[in-house]
């Protein structure tokens, strides 16, 4: 009797979480649409853990695969294109008076969501690698959806002046705001700059190992005094990061020089 051979059932688990990530995007959307937008955000803000959880769990029990990656960008799709457009589509320009071709704002979000996770898919391997070409949709994701729980948070705070935040998040004074981020965040997901992934930014970015843990405990630590100023403090550190690396970069980079042709007597 030819004995068939044992199926790995590890490969369950990476794909589980997945699937969570994207039930999470799924009930994102659904929350949105019933304009419960703060509850709408945590599920990104869940979703976006998931995502991270997923391809690390992969690795350690040896279950990589290509079905992996496909399925795991298909979850993207859901979690951190569709639902942050919907939740900003809601939040600045449902039942305001805002000209509706700023619909556009939240649809080029999404394109551009959709184009980085096909160029992703394109170029991806089931090794990982230290830097990602584009910001990860999920980093584009999280920005929008901390603006809501981050605002509710001001509002529960007695020590802050109350009407100083009223004013910053006024829908006039926000509305701006977040037009530039998106379309900075949306052309961040389709360009050629490099972000690193999040073991190379942690465990990586700096020589000494023991001022990498100090960065990512510090962190890290700010979760035990709220999830929400926990992913704030997260997501600005690593776009500052980012973006002053690749200002600096581009400062830096030495000009090249143009030969000057030597005239020769005839």
């Amino acid at each position: 009797m030819v004995k068939r051979p044992r199926r790995n059932v590890k490969i369950i688990f990476p794909s589980l979480i997945t699937s969570f990530s994207m039930i999470s995007g799924f009930a994102a959307i659904l929350f949105a649409l019933d304009d419960r937008l703060w509850i709408s955000s945590y599920l990104v803000l869940v979703a976006s853990i998931l995502d991270g959880l997923d391809g690390k769990v992969a690795r350690l029990t040896n279950t990589a695969s290509e079905f992996g990656i496909q399925y795991d960008s298909m979850s993207d799709l859901v979690a951190f294109g569709v639902a942050p457009a919907v939740i900003y589509y809601r939040y600045f320009i449902h039942d305001q008076q805002v000209d509706q071709l700023f619909v556009l704002l939240p649809i080029m979000f999404l394109l551009c969501g959709a184009i980085r996770l096909a160029r992703f898919n394109i170029t991806a391997s089931i090794y990982g690698k230290s830097f990602f070409t584009g910001m990860p949709v999920p980093a584009a994701a999280v920005v929008i959806a901390i603006w809501v729980p981050l605002e509710r948070w001001f509002a529960g705070q007695q020590f802050f002046n109350s009407d100083r935040i009223e004013s910053m998040f006024a829908f006039e004074n926000a509305f701006p705001v977040s037009v530039v981020f998106l379309v900075i965040l949306s052309l961040s997901m389709i360009s050629a700059l490099k972000f690193d992934t999040f073991d190379q930014f942690w465990f990586r970015k700096y020589q000494n190992k023991s001022t990498n843990f100090t960065v990512f405990a510090f962190f890290h630590a700010l979760i035990l005094f709220h999830f929400i100023i926990y992913m704030t403090a997260v997501a600005l550190y690593y776009l500052v990061a980012m973006y002053g690396r690749a200002l600096l970069r581009k400062v830096t980079r030495p000009t090249p020089q143009t030969e000057t042709p030597v005239q020769t007597s005839d």
